[in-house]
């Protein structure tokens, strides 16, 4: 990654990745940081973003990211915003070029 994180964000995205991949590892293709902490803009309000890329049904993974963004939060303080897509849906929306997809692909690091 190339902008450093603050020290709490930094511990949150590891024990949010290692939560995730813990349950969740087989069906995980890429964890990827987005948004203002990935820019190195974050402030101490700012929520993280986090997109999963996963083989899984999309809804499935949406709901189990919620659940451990809720357990994190409770932990640390720190709201993570995950967000999930299928590998398909990624490819289609690098295919179409999306500003969503622009967004991650510019500013985006993958930290699993």
């Amino acid at each position: 990654m190339d902008k450093e994180l603050p020290p709490k964000i930094e511990e949150t995205l590891k024990e949010f990745v290692n939560m995730v991949m813990e349950k969740y590892e087989d069906r995980v293709e890429k964890i990827i940081l987005f948004g203002s902490y990935a820019r190195g803009e974050g402030k101490e309000e700012s929520d993280m973003d986090v997109l999963v890329i996963t083989t899984a049904d999309w809804f499935e993974m949406q709901k189990n990211l919620s659940e451990i963004a809720v357990d994190v939060l409770l932990d640390t303080g720190v709201y993570i915003s995950a967000k999930a897509v299928t590998v398909e849906e990624y490819k289609q929306m690098k295919d179409i070029n999306t500003g969503f997809y622009q967004n991650v692909a510019r500013e985006g690091a993958i930290v699993e």
